[in-house]
C-alpha cells in the first residue's frame, strides 16, 4: 500500500505537469488545490528536489516546476523514489535484493517466485505510465481545473 506522503507527492507533481513549465508554482497553491497540509508539502518537495524531479525559483514569483519533462517521469520512477522497492518481499527484489532468511530453497522457493511474477507486472505497469500520461488522464476526466 502506498504511504499518504507518496500520495500526496504524486498528486503534487500531476498539478505541476498540469499546469505546465512556464512558470513556477508556489508551494501555498499547490497545497490548497490538492488539499495537503503545508508544511508536509514541503518536505516531500524537498525529497522531489533532491531526486531532482522538481526545481524550485525563489521570490515573488517564485515556486516549483518539474525538473523533467513529465513524459519523462513514470510513475515506477517516482515509487521508488519515496517508497522503495516495489518488490513486496525482499528476495524478489531487483534494485534492493535482500534474502528473506527463513527461506529453505530460495530458487525453489514457490512464494519467490510468486511475488517476482507481481514484481514484474507491477514494474513494468508502472514504468510505462508516466506524469504525461496521468496530466491527460486528469485533463479528460476534468480534474485538471482543481
Amino acid at each position: 500500500m502506498l504511504s499518504q506522503k507518496t500520495r500526496y507527492a504524486l498528486r503534487s507533481l500531476l498539478y505541476l505537469a498540469e499546469q505546465g513549465a512556464e512558470k513556477p508554482v508556489p508551494l501555498a497553491r499547490i497545497a490548497s488545490t490538492q488539499q495537503i497540509p503545508p508544511k508536509y508539502l514541503e518536505l516531500i518537495m524537498l525529497d522531489l528536489k533532491k531526486a531532482q524531479l522538481v526545481t524550485s525559483r525563489r521570490g515573488p514569483h517564485g515556486g516549483y516546476v518539474l525538473g523533467r519533462d513529465p513524459a519523462d517521469i513514470s510513475f515506477g520512477e517516482i515509487v521508488r523514489i519515496l517508497e522503495g522497492p516495489i518488490a513486496l518481499v525482499p528476495c524478489a527484489s531487483v534494485n534492493f535484493y535482500a534474502p528473506c532468511g527463513d527461506c529453505h530453497d530460495e530458487d525453489s522457493c514457490a512464494i519467490r517466485r510468486a511475488f517476482a511474477q507481481v514484481r514484474e507486472e507491477s514494474a513494468r505497469l508502472l514504468e510505462g505510465i508516466s506524469l504525461a500520461d496521468g496530466a491527460e488522464w486528469e485533463r479528460q476526466s476534468g480534474q485538471a481545473d482543481r
